[in-house]
């Protein structure tokens, strides 16, 4: 099924606004650092940026971040930046053409496309952090959404990540989204190498959950247990997760 980037993107981003009118200064639960306010200007500032990056294809690229304004987490104007930046952003994506070809840090995935997917993911992700932070109902993600994330973080971060910080061979771990019947495996033949396949044959463990838990958990926001992911194999496996898979 053929996803609508944009109005996810656009519905999400309705949502993170109305946690930064609710309560700016909420603490995002996963981290030290960021509040309902600090995650709001993240979105908003990567938004303005990849309309510029793909309006100004193929040269527009992420230099654009060191002359952008960004308003202070107490503005009162945030959430209406906020909400500009994904409106140009998607209006540039809807006017693009999927296969364009755009500036991207990813040397394998320089499309107006990836960018689409890119950003549906990260304002997902965002939107759940805002609406934790807010303390307000947070909305649960509509579970093929969530299971696309799953595969976008297992085939492009994990790998990425690993090979950035020469993460240790080991065995394959799988990836079952209960509620979708998506599965992956990651393949760990090398330090730092990893291979994604959509199955999870011949795996040492495996991860079962609803595909918005899963995800959750791969970037770091629950643990398995408040996920609600089931370990099926060596559960040993996870006790070292962070030098297996590091965050990003």
């Amino acid at each position: 099924m053929a996803l609508d980037y944009p109005g996810i993107i656009e519905s999400e981003s309705v949502r993170l606004v109305a946690a930064v009118q609710a309560n700016r200064r909420g603490p995002v639960p996963w981290s030290d650092r960021w509040t309902v306010g600090t995650c709001a200007k993240h979105v908003g500032g990567v938004h303005h940026v990849v309309a510029i990056v793909i309006r100004d294809r193929p040269d527009g690229s992420f230099a654009s971040f060191s002359s952008l304004s960004v308003p202070e987490t107490d503005d009162p104007e945030l959430g209406a930046w906020v909400t500009e930046g994904t409106s140009m952003m998607v209006d540039e994506m809807r006017r693009a053409e999927p296969d364009a070809i755009c500036w991207s840090w990813h040397p394998d995935h320089k499309t107006a496309e990836f960018w689409s997917r890119r950003m549906a993911h990260e304002t997902l992700v965002h939107r759940w952090d805002a609406e934790m932070g807010a303390g307000l109902g947070v909305a649960a993600m509509d579970p093929d959404v969530a299971a696309d994330a799953v595969d976008e973080y297992l085939e492009i971060f994990a790998p990425t990540t690993r090979g950035l910080n020469n993460s240790p061979a080991g065995p394959t771990i799988g990836f079952e989204a209960t509620d979708t019947g998506h599965r992956w495996s990651l393949q760990f033949p090398a330090d730092g190498q990893t291979v994604m396949r959509r199955d999870t044959a011949d795996c040492a463990m495996t991860l079962s959950g609803a595909a918005e838990g899963l995800l959750l958990f791969g970037w770091g926001r629950l643990d398995p247990v408040a996920a609600g992911i089931i370990v099926d194999g060596d559960g040993s496996l996870l006790d070292d997760w962070k030098s297996r898979i590091p965050p990003m």
